[in-house]
C-alpha cells in the first residue's frame, strides 16, 4: 500500500467514550451546559462509531456551543470533521483540544497523527515524539508506530522501520507495530523481507487471537512471493470464513479470477 492509516481513530474515540458519561437529573437530562455537551460530544461518538456522519456532526456542533472549552468536545470535533475531509475545521478543532491541555500527550499523539496525514511530516512527527517521550504516557508504542507510519507515508522508509522496531523494543507484541513491520518489509519485495514479512504475520497470529482482515491478507500475498501455497491457502480460507464481507475478501477473490 502506498499510504497506510495512522491507529488514532478507533483508539481516540474509545478513550473519548470512556471519558464522557454524563451527570443527569432524575428525568435523565444533563443538568448543566457542560454536561449536555459531554452527552451530545458522546452521541457524536457512537453516531461516528455506526458510520452516521451527518447526525454526528449535528451533535457535536450542538456541544460545541454548549462548551467550546470542553477538551473532549474539541477533540470529537477535530475527529469528526477529519473523517469529514473538513481539513480547516478538523485543524481548527484538534488544534482548540491541544490548546486546551497542551501537555497532554493523548492530544499531542492525536493532532500529530493528523498533521501527517495532511503531509505536515515534520509537525506531526515533532508532536508525536513529544507524545512518546513523555513519561506519564502509558502507550508510547502508540505514538511511536504512528510516526513510523507518518514516516512510511512521506516515501522515507528506513526511519519507518526504525520506528516500528522501536515501538516492538517497548512491546513485543503490539499488533499494529507486527502489522506495519511485516507490511513494510513486503513492499520491499527482496526474499529475506518477504521471509521477515512471513515470520512476523506468524509472530502476529501466535499473540492476538482475532486477527483482523488486514493481517490475513497481507499473509496471503507474502506467501504467495514466498511460493508457500498451503499457507497461503490457509490464509485465504480464513480470510473467506471469517471476514466474507471485507474488503481484503473481495480483493483476494479478484485475485484468484
Amino acid at each position: 500500500m502506498s499510504r497506510t492509516r495512522l491507529i488514532l481513530g478507533g483508539l481516540a474515540l474509545l478513550a473519548l467514550g470512556a471519558c464522557t458519561s454524563t451527570p443527569t437529573s432524575p428525568s435523565g437530562r444533563p443538568t448543566s451546559p457542560p454536561e449536555a455537551a459531554k452527552y451530545n460530544a458522546q452521541l457524536a461518538i457512537e453516531y461516528m462509531r455506526k458510520g452516521d456522519l451527518a447526525v454526528a456532526r449535528e451533535k457535536i456542533d450542538r456541544a460545541l456551543t454548549q462548551d467550546p472549552n470542553s477538551v473532549s468536545v474539541q477533540m470529537t470535533a477535530g475527529l469528526l470533521y477529519d473523517r469529514l475531509n473538513d481539513e480547516k475545521k478538523a485543524d481548527e478543532h484538534y488544534a482548540a483540544a491541544l490548546r486546551l491541555k497542551p501537555d497532554d500527550p493523548e492530544m499531542q499523539n492525536n493532532y500529530g497523527g493528523y498533521l501527517c496525514r495532511r503531509g505536515k511530516t515534520a509537525e506531526g512527527e515533532k508532536l508525536l515524539l513529544k507524545a512518546a517521550n513523555d513519561p506519564v504516557y502509558r502507550t508510547p508504542e502508540v505514538a511511536i508506530t504512528n510516526a513510523g507510519v507518518c514516516m512510511r507515508n512521506a516515501g522515507r522508509l528506513d526511519e519507518a522501520d526504525r520506528y516500528f522496531r522501536h515501538a516492538l523494543s517497548i512491546r513485543p507484541r503490539f499488533g499494529d507495530a507486527l502489522l506495519q513491520l511485516a507490511d513494510l518489509d513486503f513492499q520491499r519485495g527482496t526474499k529475506a523481507s518477504n521471509d521477515e514479512a512471513s515470520a512476523l504475520i506468524k509472530r502476529y497470529l501466535a499473540v492476538l487471537a482475532a486477527p483482523g482482515p488486514e493481517i490475513l491478507w497481507l499473509g496471503v500475498r507474502v506467501e504467495r512471493a514466498r511460493g508457500d501455497k498451503a499457507t497461503a491457502d490457509a490464509y485465504a480460507r480464513r480470510l473467506k470464513s471469517e471476514y466474507p464481507q471485507a474488503e481484503q475478501t473481495r480483493a483476494l477473490l479478484a485475485s484468484e479470477r
